[in-house]
């Protein structure tokens, strides 16, 4: 695998937040995507993705950026949008990848496990890149990449199907290393933290009988990017029965997260489900996670400490003068289910018990950006505040682009 012959790109993909990065194992200039399991997945049971090469207006003439398309369903994709600048190598590096006839890719999760690699064959049916008799990129600046970011957003929701045709199309061909495959991480050091099995197995397909296993798994593996062993609890149950407290607890210095995930199954079926049966189970993860915030939380009470159970005995959860916070965690989150997670935060705001509501992508972008517990914690209350002070929805990558990008009033 590309990350065990060389382990120095492992670091830089662990580094990178999301999206198309070149990278020259070798020497050779390939392109490595970091993404959902979701549009890996995609990828995979298409053959390929699409690359949307949107031109656009801009102060020095016409300029182009890159939206990347995965094709979980033919009207809404998931997508990936990419600004391009002309005083950045990396964006000359993505456009010479998409202009040659061939090129190697490889695919990581938003944890940066590798999963596939193919020698892809690149099609242009017309794109800007192949019509265009004059390419010129941008200058960086902040400014310009929250605009450009806008832009695609916008285009893409407007294209029509002469722009699909227009895509170039990125054809997977012969695989670099074998794709089938599972990982099991028994390393020392990775799977320590309280409740833990000693390993972890994971996944690109996962079917039904176990989805929240894994994810639950990925939060932990996640939060522990910042946090010690001793400040995660897996799975802890309310001690004496058999029922679940949380499906993760995570205590900062002056924080108690009570993580509550909800996951759906990763394959071809899932997949290939209609928008409005994906719409339907998201509203019902969340109603779920809801439910076990409130019933986490009439746990607590005023107990401290709160007597918790994991499979090794008997612990005691200290709050101490911490914040107590819930945390709901779901698949994804769609515009229609705002007035919900509207009310809900509201709910936790009138009684003193703050709530976060975030998709996966969501939550691993926080952690991928705060890296301490600190600064986690303070994103987390700022997000669900933002949210509580606009009265409307506002996507965790919305809130993100506008804490680092947007320009702001001196």
């Amino acid at each position: 695998m590309l990350t065990l012959d060389h382990p120095e790109i492992l670091r830089a993909i662990r580094g990178f937040p999301s999206g198309l990065m070149p990278i020259r194992p070798a020497g050779k200039l390939s392109l490595a995507i970091k993404a959902s399991k979701e549009a890996l997945l995609a990828v995979q049971q298409n053959g390929g993705f699409s690359v949307y090469v949107v031109p656009f207006a801009a102060a020095g003439g016409e300029t182009f950026s890159f939206v990347t398309a995965f094709f979980d369903d033919a009207d809404e994709p998931l997508v990936i949008r990419t600004p391009l600048f002309g005083d950045e190598p990396p964006s000359v590096e993505l456009v010479a990848m998409l202009t040659a006839p061939a090129l190697d890719v490889y695919f990581f999760d938003n944890l940066g496990r590798e999963w596939m690699s193919y020698r892809c064959i690149i099609d242009d049916p017309g794109s800007h890149l192949s019509t265009s008799s004059e390419l010129r990129l941008a200058p960086f600046s902040s400014a310009n990449s929250f605009a450009i970011l806008n832009i695609l957003q916008e285009w893409f929701g407007l294209r029509t199907p002469e722009d699909d045709a227009r895509a170039i199309k990125v054809k997977l061909g012969e695989e670099i290393w074998p794709s089938d495959l599972a990982i099991l991480d028994a390393r020392d050091g990775v799977n320590e933290y309280i409740g833990s099995d000693g390993f972890s197995i994971n996944m690109l397909e996962r079917d039904a009988t176990r989805p929240g296993y894994y994810q639950e798994r990925d939060i932990v593996a996640a939060l522990k990017r910042f946090l010690d062993p001793e400040q995660i609890i897996l799975n802890p149950f309310k001690r004496g029965t058999d029922k679940e407290f949380a499906d993760v607890v995570a205590g900062t210095e002056r924080a108690v997260l009570l993580i509550q995930a909800k996951d759906s199954p990763n394959t071809p079926t899932s997949l290939a489900r209609t928008l409005a049966r994906k719409e339907r189970t998201s509203e019902g993860q969340l109603t779920d996670a809801l439910a076990q915030v409130r019933g986490a939380l009439r746990y607590v009470g005023d107990a401290d400490p709160v007597a918790l159970s994991v499979k090794r005995g008997d612990l005691d959860l200290h709050i101490a003068e911490r914040k107590v916070i819930s945390v709901a965690i779901i698949r994804e989150i769609f515009p229609r289910q705002a007035p919900e997670i509207l009310n809900a935060l509201r709910a936790g705001d009138a009684v003193g018990r703050p709530l976060v509501i975030l998709d996966y992508p969501g939550f691993c972008a926080f952690v991928h950006h705060f890296p301490d517990e600190t600064a986690f914690v303070d994103e987390l209350e700022a997000y669900a505040q933002t949210l509580l002070l606009s009265d409307a929805w506002i996507t965790p990558e919305m809130f993100l682009l506008g804490r680092f990008l947007q320009p702001r009033d001196d």
